[in-house]
């Protein structure tokens, strides 16, 4: 094996320059994710995660937590996040009594309490007929208050509406027209008084009326969607041959289409109600900034990744630490290489790039190694100053013990002669 020393100068260049590319593009990279993180779109690795592939496809994908988003489409778990994040924005920007309040009925509603049930209520002075033909439980009248309530509990459905209205069919008198006119004030007051959480129940448990939007209700798409994905994993444990794959291809289109379509009106859903809650704020909480995300995997491994593109693609391009940048740096972009493998057996991986076994990201795994075998810091790089700094230090205290022996010995020499 040749000597470092008998590298031609063509070579070094060579290597450093791909140390300072590797480097740069590295960084810029890092730069860039960083920049998305001020914007309405935060690049994370959640989407990559939940497309990989290989034997290891599975443990990158729960990862990303919730890789088929089945809890997004679970009421329970759904609402327990919500609930748990406007607990995080009360504490983060110190909300007042009615700001608290104002966040309460974002969620659950602007009902009133009467007697111990939660209602809707509209003032009419007499009631037309003298008994409704819907239950009590969902509906009456409080001749004493003077008020048509609601159940917000259960909530009047169309059908209950127009027998309502069927009560006064054919009248033209005031009190009929009044009638009419509190069932319609009631019956749209009981959809935007509505809080976000029974507007999910109503998306997720069948009930489109409760928020007014027929194509938000998906029950029997949702079956359809846990149904299709459990055989498309079935399928995906037993493929082997291309044709197979190539099914397992389509059939995953098909799902994230299916998927897009179930989560979109939820994602919405939650979108607007961050931004009405943003609304109650002052110009000062404002500034506080948004709320800070909960530590999960998906953002501990963002957060890795960010910091491990910028930070080692300075090293390799200062040249500082440069093996360890560099091994570093293999280390993580064999992750990256992992996550989706282009190896026979597998799905192809989409996209305008066509690789078998080896791939870009491989290929930047092997020149990193070669890199770190040898010393391009020291060629060209802050480790040559490094080097030449620790080995001035060694050398002066090499230099102050062998001083600190020659005066020893004297003064033991001048002691004996004394003596003698």
């Amino acid at each position: 094996m040749p000597e470092l020393s008998r590298i031609s100068l063509a070579a070094i260049i060579l290597l450093v320059v791909l140390r300072l590319a590797i480097g740069w593009q590295l960084l810029y990279e890092g730069l860039w994710k960083i920049d998305t993180l001020s914007t309405s779109k935060p690049w994370t690795s959640a989407g990559y995660l939940k497309n990989s592939v290989g034997p290891l496809r599975n443990t990158f994908r729960e990862v990303a937590g919730d890789p088929d988003e089945l809890g997004l489409l679970d009421y329970d778990t759904t609402a327990g996040n919500w609930i748990q994040w406007a607990t995080d924005f009360r504490d983060h920007f110190k909300l007042n009594e009615q700001q608290n309040g104002q966040l309460y009925r974002l969620l659950y509603g602007s009902q009133s309490k009467v007697g111990n049930r939660q209602a809707f209520a509209e003032a009419l002075n007499t009631l037309p007929v003298e008994k409704l033909n819907v239950s009590q439980e969902i509906i009456w009248y409080d001749a004493e208050a003077k008020r048509l309530y609601v159940n917000a509990e259960k909530f009047l459905q169309p059908d209950e509406k127009a027998k309502l209205e069927s009560l006064v069919a054919g009248r033209d008198d005031q009190e009929a027209a009044d009638f009419r006119r509190a069932l319609e004030r009631l019956y749209d007051r009981q959809k935007k008084g509505m809080g976000y959480l029974k507007k999910l129940a109503g998306a997720l448990k069948g009930n489109p009326e409760l928020i007014g939007n027929e194509d938000w209700q998906r029950l029997g798409k949702l079956d359809q969607y846990k149904r299709q994905l459990a055989e498309y994993n079935r399928d995906y444990a037993k493929a082997e041959t291309a044709f197979e794959w190539d099914h397992l291809q389509h059939t995953w289109t098909k799902l994230q289409a299916l998927r897009s379509e179930l989560t979109g009106p939820i994602k919405a859903m939650e979108a607007e109600m961050k931004e009405d809650a943003q609304a109650i704020l002052t110009t000062e909480q404002l500034a506080a900034g948004p709320v800070p995300e909960r530590w999960t995997p998906l953002k501990f491994t963002d957060i890795a990744t960010i910091t491990g593109l910028t930070g080692l693609g300075i090293l390799l391009l200062l040249g500082l630490f440069t093996r360890f940048a560099a091994v570093a740096a293999a280390f993580m972009l064999f992750n990256f290489y992992m996550a989706m493998p282009p190896w026979p057996g597998v799905p192809e991986i989409p996209g305008p790039e066509h690789s078998f076994i080896i791939n870009k990201n491989l290929i930047e795994v092997f020149a990193l190694l070669a890199l770190a075998a040898v010393p391009t810091g020291q060629w060209f790089g802050l480790d040559r100053l490094l080097g030449t700094f620790f080995r001035n230090w060694r050398s002066d205290g090499k230099s102050g013990s062998e001083l600190k022996s020659t005066i020893t010995t004297g003064n033991e020499a001048a002691v004996a002669t004394s003596a003698s």
